[in-house]
């Protein structure tokens, strides 16, 4: 008993022990572990059994041990297995290379031992030695990255991996797996993109890659075509880049496959409308849910009418059609109709229950329509239904409109009349002619008529000089009838009105044309013509309104360049009137033309230039003056702007001599146009010169012959003035008697000294001062050298005979007188002190009288002591002395004055019996006081 209490106690203290030991040994190993591959999703699923919650889980890829994930993960009980588990995703395809699993479990620090690996084969094991590439036809999203990996066969050597023909960076998985990664991928071509795994020598596999967009689709909506059944569209939105059917997306509606659903076309169709609608579109990288929803009754779409039935006139027609579904008929409907002719359509819309019958009024006979029709619901209108097929109709013809008619004035004895062609529209049936009538006013039905052809829309007419008004008027006829006529009373001739002086220029070719208002029953008439046309003029009109009293001219009516002659008239019954005139341009351009008959001429120092003006057809703009230009080599000198448009002259002020060009441009608002230049030299001019010469010859003649009447009427007063009478000499005492010295008492400041020795008279000499003595014994006088007076004069008297004197003859003979009377000869000393150039030792005292004729000296025939004379002349006074040594010139003329005291000269003058005195020396006596 004791024995058996102690092998109990020992028992129960060993199963302590063991369980205390049992208790704290650590986690258990896992048990039951399973790995599972999903190829689709490129994961690894493990599962296991196991009482603990955390785990370490390490994943390798087998061949090389190369660890590719460790970590610790949490994984719960599934409650229907009872196994706990765990998916890993891998970044490189399965199928690369062959992956083991395994996996311990974790309590805090402590954790359990590792669980035998768990090998997943890849398809690089020996028994598969075929090349091989993975992922095959891989779907990836736009802009996201993906692994691929080449299996290289047995006994190949691998190279690289290539995309569009690049080779990728790879890594070696295993002897024959090698990987690459291709990242942010574009959207593949419809066929996808190649990637190539390669030998050195050949293309060993490859995949394709499709890279594209989930499913853009949106705005689902939803109608009734037949009031019963429903018609589901929407719109694509961004396309997916997916072509293979596989890779298509596909639709679901309300739960229900959309079979059939195109590209172009994304519609499905039901038999019964219900009031919400779903539509799910999904493709390989996702999906996207539409919705949307109404009664039936608010998204009504009418089908086509069909059977289409007209009944045409000239003026309308009626138009009937058919419905192909019976619930048309309870339908309130409102149909558009179009009509369409020429290029031009036109819509009318119409409405009713069931509406199937219109009618067509406002067309135009003669007209081919096409008719098309749609309807809708009124009430809750959703969209038009679809057109009918188009349905053709030709109206009936009908009289044509009444032609617009105008007449043109060329003169005052001829015109035009004009019409404007009817068109299509107008004419209601093809034209055959038009006819025109003509009768003067005062006829009451004496119309003159005249069938043209259609082709011809102008007539021209001769009118008589009789004072009443001529009307003319102009009606069209085709197969239907005549038209009505235009009937016009034709205005009288205005080429020289005054009211032509306005200007109007446009903007951009639209002219605003306003006038004054006037009696015009018939409207008015705005005529425009060319202003330079002569003869055959295009000659275009409008009618305004009555009403109205401005109208705009729309660009392409007036040529841009052309003057136009634009008169308004006002029309009534009783006459045409004009009521304004205007000169016109549409749109002003620069002159096309230079200004002509540019000349230049000279005027002293100016220039005149002149010039002609532009033709009317060149100017192409209202002339707004001129601009002047000096034309040198590299530019042109602006010198004048002539801003009178009237102006055909300007005269270029001050230019020096020399050659110049000068250019003359012609303006508009447009600018300036061509130039015309002309050249000029401008020179002295002689003519001018000559003129002033002879003018101032004039001038001066003129003033000589009044002076010279005024001195011949006054000469008298001028005689006493200017010229007295001089008493003749008195001589007193016997000059008969024996030569003896003259008493001659000089006054006291005289110099003239008298020579008592008459024995040598060969000349004159010098008396010094200190041997000069006076007959009155005043010997204190003292000669002024410094004085201006004259020097002392001294003569002789004494008789003059026939004989010799002192042994010597008088050769000249020039000094005989008288033999039987008793003559005195004075002889002259000198009038002054003798100058060095006077005084010599060899000859004394030059005088100043000139050298007898035939003398080869000076002074060599005055050895006689006397003047020589002229019979019967007497004595010769010094006025009529010359100079004959250089100093000379201080006794030109006569040196002394009728009036002088102190004259050396003889105070008597000659008489014009003795010496007659040539014409020639008038002036110059005249300017000596000798008159």
């Amino acid at each position: 008993v004791v024995i058996m209490k102690e092998y109990t106690a020992l028992l129960m203290l060993l199963t302590f022990h063991l369980t205390h030991c049992l208790t704290h040994a650590g986690p258990a190993v896992p048990r039951s572990v399973s790995v599972q591959q999903d190829v689709s999703s490129q994961s690894l699923l493990v599962t296991w059994e196991s009482d603990s919650a955390l785990f370490d889980i390490e994943i390798f890829r087998t061949e090389l041990m190369e660890n590719v994930f460790n970590d610790t993960v949490s994984a719960v009980v599934d409650p229907v297995s009872g196994r706990r588990g765990w998916t890993w995703s891998s970044v490189v395809p399965l199928q690369c290379t062959s992956h083991s699993v395994r996996i311990r479990a974790r309590e805090q620090e402590e954790v359990s031992e590792w669980s035998p690996l768990q090998t997943i084969a890849g398809s690089d094991v020996p028994d598969r030695d075929e090349a091989q590439m993975y992922p095959q036809d891989a779907v990836v999203a736009v802009g996201s990255n993906v692994t691929l990996c080449c299996i290289a066969p047995e006994r190949q050597q691998f190279d690289s991996i290539r995309y569009k023909h690049l080779k990728l960076q790879v890594t070696m998985l295993s002897r024959r797996s090698f990987a690459a990664t291709v990242t942010n991928l574009p959207k593949s071509i419809p066929s996808g993109t190649n990637i190539l795994c390669c030998s050195k020598s050949t293309i060993l596999t490859g995949t394709v890659v499709f890279s594209g967009y989930p499913p853009g689709d949106e705005d689902l909506q939803c109608e009734t075509r037949d009031l019963q059944g429903a018609e589901c569209s929407w719109s694509m939105g961004r396309d997916t880049g997916f072509w293979r059917k596989e890779l298509l997306t596909t639709y679901t509606l309300n739960g229900r496959r959309c079979e059939g659903v195109k590209r172009e076309e994304k519609r499905c169709v039901f038999d019964h409308w219900e009031n919400s609608w779903t539509l799910t579109a999904a493709n390989t990288l996702g999906s996207v849910q539409l919705n949307d929803s109404a009664p039936i009754t608010d998204r009504v779409r009418p089908v086509a009418p069909v059977n289409m039935v007209a009944v045409a006139q000239a003026w309308n027609s009626s138009l009937q059609w058919n419905w192909t579904l019976q619930a048309y008929k309870t339908l309130d409907m409102i149909c558009e109709v179009q009509i369409t002719t020429g290029g031009r359509s036109d819509t009318r819309n119409f409405s009713g229950v069931g509406l199937s019958e219109v009618l067509l009024d406002g067309l135009m006979p003669d007209v081919q329509y096409s008719l098309s029709v749609r309807c809708g619901s009124r009430l809750r209108f959703w969209r038009w239904g679809d057109w009918s097929a188009p349905y053709s109709i030709h109206t009936l013809m009908d009289r044509p409109e009444a032609p617009d008619v105008w007449v043109y004035r060329d003169s005052e004895t001829t015109g035009q009349i004009l019409w404007k062609s009817l068109s299509v529209r107008d004419s209601h049936g093809a034209l055959v002619a038009y006819e025109v009538y003509q009768k003067d006013g005062e006829e009451e039905d004496g119309w003159r008529i005249l069938s043209l052809p259609p082709s011809v829309s102008s007539l021209s007419i001769t009118l008589s000089n009789s004072s009443s008004d001529v009307i003319v008027a102009v009606a069209a006829r085709n197969p239907a009838g005549l038209s009505l006529r235009s009937v016009l009373v034709v205005p009288e001739f205005q080429a020289g009105s005054q009211q032509g002086v306005s200007e109007l220029v446009g903007t951009d070719g639209r002219v605003d044309v306003s006038w004054r208002r006037a009696n015009a029953s018939g409207g008015y008439v705005v005529e425009w013509v060319p202003a330079a046309c002569a003869d055959h003029c295009a000659v275009q009109w409008i009618r305004v309104p009555e009403l109205n009293s401005s109208t705009i001219m729309q660009p392409g009516s007036l040529e841009a360049g052309v003057r136009y002659t634009l008169s308004v008239f006002a029309v009534c019954d009783v006459g045409t009137d004009l009521v304004e005139r205007y000169q016109v341009y549409g749109q002003e351009l620069v002159p096309s033309h230079s200004v002509k008959g540019l000349s230049a001429l000279q005027s002293g120092q100016n220039v005149l230039l002149s010039w002609s003006p532009v033709d009317i057809s060149n100017q192409r703009g209202f002339i707004r003056g001129y601009s002047i230009y000096l034309t040198k080599p590299s530019q042109l000198q602006l010198i004048a702007n002539v801003t009178d448009p009237a102006a055909r002259a300007y005269t270029v002020p001050g230019l020096s001599l020399g050659s110049y060009k000068f250019t003359v441009k012609a303006y508009t608002s447009a600018g300036e146009g061509g130039g015309a230049t002309v050249a000029i030299k401008i020179e002295s001019n002689s003519d001018m010169l000559v003129m002033q010469i002879l003018v101032a010859l004039g001038v001066m003649s003129f003033t000589l012959i009044v002076v010279s009447a005024f001195c011949y009427r006054k000469r008298e007063w001028v005689k006493k003035a200017f010229y007295p009478e001089i008493p003749g000499p008195k001589l007193t005492g016997d000059w008969s008697a024996p030569p003896a010295p003259l008493d001659v008492k000089p006054p006291p400041h005289s110099l003239v000294h008298i020579v008592e020795s008459p024995e040598w008279k060969a000349g004159l000499f010098p008396v010094p001062e200190e041997e000069e003595s006076y007959d009155n014994g005043d010997e204190n006088v003292e000669a002024d050298t410094d004085s201006d007076e004259p020097a002392l004069l001294r003569y002789y008297n004494q008789l003059v005979t026939d004989g010799s004197h002192s042994g010597q003859s008088d050769t000249s003979g020039s000094s005989t007188g008288s033999v039987d009377s008793a003559q005195t000869q004075v002889t002259y000393t000198g009038i002054q002190s003798p100058t060095p150039s006077q005084w010599t030792p060899a000859h004394g005292y030059r005088p100043q009288m000139q050298p007898a004729e035939g003398s080869e000296e000076p002074g060599a025939g005055l050895e006689t002591g006397a003047e020589p004379e002229s019979p019967g002349v007497g004595y010769k006074p010094q006025c009529s002395w010359q100079p004959d040594s250089p100093g000379a010139e201080n006794f030109g003329g006569c040196l002394g004055s009728p009036t002088s005291v102190t004259s050396s000269q003889f105070l008597i003058p000659e008489t014009a019996e003795d010496h007659p005195e040539p014409s020639g020396t008038w002036f110059q006596n005249l300017l000596s006081g000798k008159f």
